[in-house]
């Protein structure tokens, strides 16, 4: 039986870095700006979904995507999946399901390229430790080893190779690490992030090899049931500010577009403390969106973001409007995740920034998908 989060619990590192084998649904994300000593700059978006499955119909479903999109020899997975059918006791055989998204943008051109790739723990294909930060999916990696995490992925001629250098301790992000998301019970995740990470590296472009230096920001969720089918999406926005603070807001949409009460968002200051936010905080303003050719989605691209509470006024630009990743095939779920500036004022001060924002159903809603 899969938990929900339904309560506060206490969250430790790095053991809550790791899988959470009693949740049905948990993502370690990373995003984040990177300059080039000779080249262009940079942004990049990595992602690692798990999805456990609950019953073995739900696995055939999967298993049979990602045999004939991600996986060659489909003989060996066919073999694989009729060997485990021979045991059908849940409590003895647990199947996770895997899936990574990779996109690299150079900004210097207004380009960027994604990937995906699909896998499950059947052979160690795909998997996760749970005990500490080391989860893979086919040759695609994110490890700490030693208080330093490492990001690799290559795809076709393009790849990130990064070393990310935690610089604040994790922050919990809603009430004590609860990031309540509807009114029913267990509507919500435990949400934690990782808000300032020093990072360099090598990043693939075209072939061409790059050395690369800048900021990142990890944010992870795990949860069962997360996400009801009586709200549509969020957009969520993960901000590095150049006075050494850094902002992460959930923006919970209703059926109808507006915004939840249960939006939020944590600014962390530069000692590593943070101050969370509520909805009646948030004055939030769309001044352009884009449309999109191949979904039909309409994504806000330009906002005006006032937090009174905290003397923040924010003026927010995607760098590349086109920047919608077409997923469905494996995460049943089309989105926009791009790279973003900001201008703004904190307590009377000008201040600059970037970052990354992520929006979720706006092709089609996200209820009761997460």
């Amino acid at each position: 039986m899969l938990h929900r989060a339904d309560h506060i619990i206490s969250l430790e590192f790095p053991r809550d870095h790791g899988r959470h084998h009693q949740f049905g649904t948990e993502w370690w994300y990373v995003s984040g700006r990177l300059k080039s000593d000779s080249g262009p700059d940079w942004a990049y978006h990595f992602t690692i979904f798990r999805r456990a499955f609950e019953k073995w119909s739900h696995l055939a479903l999967v298993g049979l995507a990602i045999s004939l999109k991600s996986i060659r020899n489909v003989g060996l997975f066919k073999r694989a999946f009729a060997k485990m059918l021979e045991n059908q006791e849940l409590h003895r055989i647990r199947v996770d399901g895997y899936v990574g998204h990779l996109s690299i943008t150079n900004i210097s051109e207004k380009d960027f390229t994604f990937f995906e790739r699909g896998g499950t723990s059947i052979f160690n294909v795909a998997g996760a430790s749970d005990d500490q930060l080391k989860v893979w999916v086919k040759g695609w990696k994110l490890c700490e080893e030693s208080g330093l995490i490492h990001l690799t992925a290559k795809r076709e001629n393009y790849a990130i190779d990064l070393v990310l250098t935690p610089e604040k301790e994790p922050i919990l992000n809603g009430e004590q690490g609860l990031s309540i998301k509807g009114r029913e019970p267990g509507a919500a995740s435990y949400h934690y992030s990782l808000a300032s990470l020093k990072t360099q590296g090598t990043l693939e472009w075209k072939g061409n090899a790059y050395q690369v230096a800048g900021a990142s920001f990890m944010d992870r969720e795990f949860g069962t049931s997360i996400l009801p089918r009586s709200l549509k999406g969020w957009d969520w926005f993960g901000l590095i500010l150049d006075n050494n603070h850094e902002i992460m807001i959930s923006l919970i949409r209703n059926s109808d577009g507006t915004m939840a009460e249960t939006s939020s968002g944590t600014l962390v200051l530069p000692d590593g403390s943070w101050r969370c936010f509520l909805a009646k905080d948030l004055q939030v303003q769309v001044l352009d969106t884009w449309t999109s050719l191949e979904t039909g989605a309409i994504y806000p691209v330009h906002w005006i973001i006032d937090i009174e509470s905290l003397e923040l006024a924010l003026e927010i630009r995607a760098l590349v409007k086109e920047h919608e990743l077409v997923s469905a095939t494996s995460t049943t779920i089309n989105y926009w995740e791009g790279p973003v500036d900001l201008a703004g004022e904190m307590s009377g001060k000008a201040l600059s920034g970037h970052g990354h924002v992520e929006l979720v159903g706006y092709a089609e809603s996200a209820g009761g998908k997460f």
